[in-house]
């Protein structure tokens, strides 16, 4: 049962990671002009790499740990 919390905590991580990426993203576009997607797919450029390695780990370990609690819960 515990592996259900861990999975529940997992994805908890992966939202708030998620929306961080894109709430930094419009903290960056506030004072701009002009908003295209251009400049916002450019922005992402400049949000570093492991921010996405973080929640995509997140979201597996999420997945794994809601798998081995649901067959944990079905044995019992």
């Amino acid at each position: 049962m515990k592996k259900l919390y861990v999975s529940g905590i997992c994805f908890l991580v992966f939202a708030i990671v998620f929306s961080a990426k894109y709430i930094t993203a419009a903290i960056l576009l506030i004072r701009n002009e002009s908003l295209s997607i251009d400049i916002f797919r450019g922005i992402f450029d400049m949000i570093p790499l492991e921010v996405t390695v973080v929640y995509f780990s997140f979201l597996i370990m999420g997945i794994l740990f809601l798998i081995l609690g649901l067959k944990e819960k079905n044995e019992q």
